[in-house]
């Protein structure tokens, strides 16, 4: 017989192989067995060798590693999924509210509000720092490469909450370093403001540029998991503006350090505005004082009377001409003229600089701080009674009645120093000052903060960037420059005491406005100015005098009177011949007044300031009295004020530093369209007291 051939030799041997049994293979661990061979009686069993692999093949250890790890990533991953599910809305919920927060302390900012900004910045730590560890935990973080995106998030959020602290000290703390620091406190505050800023641009960027990267990975989990949208938003959308905020941030410090770094003395002007002798700009600058800064702290305080420089200026100017009434030459006491701030503060500190006074040390300005007397008043009234060698004792409440009367009336007066008071009083009330427990800091903080929204402080500065500053947050006293697309009016009613005494002081004025659009894009006004003058009860003569004021109403471009009542006639002739005596024409004064018009009809001045028509004249009101001044005009259509749903018809109100009073405005929607804001065809705004700019936006809808 012969052999079997060994590539022939099975597990398994069988003769027959019954159709509906199935060999069962043997087990793998067996290695050798015997088997009978029948039929094959003459031979011996021998042993056949059963063939074992002695190791699996790579690929099948490669694709069973494969098959475990799929099933533990399914079953691990759905423990993740599960509990992310769980996390899903707290998540959520957290990263809206890191949005929101956000948003409204950069809003808080900007309304310097740093103290409420930081609260919010502190919180936005504790949820940035959750919602990273729930990232964390669920092993998104690594998924999705986050771990950046929050670090930066967080470095972000702790610059902006540094940003904060350091502007609430600023605000709280920042005018005690500045009077009584050695400059380094508030220098080294201000660089830290810098270095904080520079932080968060960096982060900033960084986080755009990581969202950018990540669009599709945040695609997913929008679809997916998350809405990032606001944050997105935030990061993308806003971001030019952020980014534009904060350079021009960067750009104030710079100017501000420029300044308190400086090696050389710079000098600041306070003015010291009297409304109880009303001028365009806020009140007649009867004293101001010279602030001397140096390696950024006040260095001195100069008080002084006005007519001091004002006696040793050689050069002869002619006088606005109303002003003519009353002096021959114009100078540093008049020239707070123009209702626009920044144009009176220019002209104030330059007739100063050429005074014999500052002209020979060559001390130029830099800026100017306009205060009304108010602003003392309140001071007083945190401070409390001050009691002054040789003078009455000072409280808020006879401040102005007793300062007025040293002034006027007073043993200084025939001293040739009437106004020594001050010089006295202002040291010592910066000592009161200096001396404030917190809660009066707190309270000083929020009295100014009500003067400069009432334009009883206004800014003004040489640096530009500062004066941005000052223009963009509405301190400087600007009139409002209206847009080439304005569609909608402009008001301001400026007052100019002209030998009427200090009568302004029992002066109460209210304005009552209606404004009627036509369906052609025209309107009609009905102006009502009433002034009533109480000054009859008292008895110093100053208080008593007939208010003599040339009133001066700004509205807008395209506007003409058809109607005026009430008004005075006055004619002011030249005190000298000008020409003749070499007198030197003012390029401002000389601008308005070469383009004025007397319209002989209405006893009126027509002129152009800043952009705006204007209609002069004098409105004179006797102690005791009550006088109404009502002028009728029309402004004219333009392309821009074509009538349709959804136009945004806009009313904008200059109120006049140092003149308060209730305010009254009805504004009329054109036939067959009414006002969203008020449901109706009209919309009424009355106040007390408007303030410093008054901005109404109504949009139109038709009936």
């Amino acid at each position: 017989m012969a052999r079997v051939p060994k590539k022939n030799i099975s597990p398994v041997l069988a003769d027959i192989r019954h159709p509906a049994r199935k060999i069962v293979s043997q087990p793998a661990n067996l290695c050798r067995q015997t088997f009978p061979l029948k039929g094959i009686a003459e031979e011996k069993p021998r042993k056949i060798l059963l063939r074992q692999k002695s190791k699996l093949s790579f690929s099948k250890i490669v694709f069973a590693f494969l098959g475990i790890l799929v099933l533990a990533s399914l079953a691990g991953g759905s423990l993740i999924f599960a509990k992310f599910n769980a996390s899903k809305e707290d998540i959520s919920g957290k990263i809206r509210s890191i949005a929101d927060n956000f948003q409204e302390a950069v809003g808080s900012l900007n309304n310097f509000d740093p103290q409420k900004a930081a609260t919010l910045f502190d919180k936005n730590n504790s949820e940035l720092a959750a919602v990273k560890n729930l990232f964390q935990d669920l092993f998104l973080t690594k998924i999705f490469d986050l771990g950046g995106f929050f670090e930066n998030s967080l470095n972000l959020n702790q610059s902006a909450l540094a940003v904060s602290r350091n502007l609430e000290t600023l605000k709280t703390n920042g005018f005690n370093l500045f009077l009584n620091g050695d400059g380094k406190e508030l220098i080294g505050l201000i660089k830290n403001l810098q270095e904080e800023i520079d932080g968060i641009q960096q982060n900033t960027n960084s986080i755009r540029n990581q969202i950018v990267s990540l669009s599709g990975k945040m695609d997913f989990l929008k679809g997916n998991l998350l809405d990032f949208s606001q944050i997105n938003k935030i990061a993308t959308d806003e971001y030019l503006n952020y980014s534009a905020k904060l350079y021009e941030t960067k750009d104030i410090l710079a100017g501000l350090l420029e300044i308190l770094q400086s090696k050389n003395d710079v000098h600041w002007l306070v003015f010291f505005q009297n409304p109880a002798e009303i001028r365009p700009a806020g009140g007649f600058l009867g004293s101001y004082a010279d602030l001397t800064i140096n390696s950024g702290r006040l260095a001195n305080i100069d008080v002084r009377d006005i007519y001091d420089p004002d006696g040793q200026l050689k050069s002869k100017v002619v006088p606005p001409m109303p002003l003519q009434a009353i002096t021959t030459s114009w100078g540093a006491r008049d020239a707070n003229w123009f209702f626009d701030f920044p144009v009176s503060a220019q002209k104030v500190a330059s007739f100063l600089e050429a005074s014999g006074i500052y002209q020979e040390k060559n001390i130029k300005f830099s800026g100017v701080i306009a205060l009304n007397i108010r602003i003392l008043e309140s001071i007083l009234g945190i401070v409390g009674p001050m009691k002054l060698d040789g003078y009455p004792e000072i409280n808020k409440d006879n401040f102005m009645i007793e300062i007025q009367r040293e002034v006027e009336a007073g043993p200084d007066k025939a001293k040739g120093q009437p106004k020594r008071i001050l010089q006295v009083l202002a040291p010592a009330l910066l000592q009161k000052i200096n001396d404030f427990e917190e809660s009066q800091k707190k309270e000083l903080t929020d009295k100014i903060s009500f003067h400069l929204a009432n334009k009883d402080i206004m800014l003004f500065a040489e640096d530009q960037r500062l004066q941005n500053l000052f223009s963009q947050n509405n301190l400087s006293g600007e009139v409002y420059a209206l847009p080439a697309n304005f569609y909608g009016s402009y008001l301001a009613v400026v007052n100019a005491n002209i030998a009427g005494g200090k009568s302004d002081f029992f002066i109460k004025q209210e304005t009552n406005l209606r404004i009627t659009l036509d369906s052609d894009g025209k309107t009609t006004n009905q102006l009502e100015i009433k002034r009533s003058h109480s000054g009859n009860t008292q008895k110093a003569s100053w208080w008593r005098a007939t208010n003599k004021d040339f009133l001066k109403v700004f509205v807008s471009p395209d506007s003409r009177l058809t109607a005026i009542k009430g008004n005075a006639q006055r004619t002011v002739n030249p005190p000298i011949n000008y020409e003749k005596q070499n007198y030197q024409n003012d390029f401002e004064i000389q601008t308005i007044e070469k383009n004025q018009q007397f319209l002989e009809d209405f006893d009126v001045w027509l002129g152009e300031e800043s952009g705006k028509v204007t209609w002069s004249s004098w409105f004179n009101v006797p102690a005791g009295a009550a006088k109404t001044l009502e002028l009728e005009y029309e402004t004219l259509a333009n392309v821009y004020s074509a009538v349709k749903p959804g136009k945004i018809y806009q009313f904008i109100f200059d109120k006049q530093s140092g003149v308060d009073g209730k305010l009254k405005v009805d504004i009329e929607a054109p036939p067959g369209y009414k006002w969203q804001e008020s449901q109706s065809y009209v919309y009424e705004y009355q106040a007390e007291n408007p303030p410093a700019r008054l901005i109404i936006n109504l949009t139109l809808l038709e009936i």
